[in-house]
């Protein structure tokens, strides 16, 4: 459960709904096992409790998982979503690995070829971005798939492609940065809501995970 969205997983099914609405599942599940970023533990229990019957399990970041240890001084600190996602990565690419989470907020996180989390950043999405300036001149800019980068020739569109360039440079110097101090090939993994629209302009090779939270969920409660 995101901010915004919360991405849910049965079987082989997928889909996503607006935080924080519950799907609605064609059978009962076994197990309901959540990670949240919202503060809204206790309403969400009872409405799984309500809607499937079941105790919801909740994940937390931990000080380690899986092989890979957390860099922040409190770990409990660090969002789970973000836990999840880099705990993932790892464990697809074993080396060292760049996780970018192009969501509410844009996140990009650091983890060494041995699992050592570096720690990571934190910036505003693309739509955060956006919004900061809708007062401006009564701006109204466009929140496209369509958006590129070519210079606009009005003000929606200028702010449009000038929030994707703010975006697509914060991760490329991010991620280079981590490449000098690490010395090693870093692989870097996106996902988030606006994974698609980053993955085609970014100037380095990215792979697209977009279930990489629900993946680390799995990680973490096995």
């Amino acid at each position: 459960m995101g901010n915004t969205r919360t991405k849910w997983r049965f079987g082989g099914a997928t889909g996503h709904l607006p935080s924080p609405e519950l799907p609605e599942l064609d059978a009962t599940p076994a197990r309901v096992r959540i990670a949240t970023v919202l503060r809204n533990r206790d309403a969400v229990a009872e409405a799984v409790m309500a809607r499937f019957g079941l105790e919801a399990e909740f994940a937390s970041t931990a000080t380690t998982l899986a092989g890979v240890r957390c860099g922040y001084r409190d770990p409990a600190r660090l969002g789970v979503d973000r836990w999840l996602a880099l705990v993932a990565a790892w464990h697809r690419t074993r080396g060292a690995v760049a996780v970018i989470g192009a969501g509410t907020a844009a996140t990009v996180d650091f983890v060494d070829a041995g699992g050592r989390h570096e720690g990571g950043h934190i910036a505003p999405g693309l739509g955060l971005l956006r919004n900061a300036l809708k007062h401006t001149a009564d701006v109204r800019p466009a929140y496209t798939a369509e958006a590129d980068l070519a210079p606009g020739n009005d003000t929606e569109r200028a702010v449009s492609s000038g929030t994707l360039v703010m975006l697509l440079g914060f991760v490329e110097v991010a991620v280079g940065a981590f490449a000098e101090r690490c010395g090693d090939r870093v692989d870097i993994v996106l996902t988030g809501g606006d994974a698609g629209l980053l993955a085609t302009r970014l100037s380095m090779p990215v792979r697209r995970e977009p279930h990489l939270v629900l993946d680390g969920l799995a990680i973490a409660l096995p």
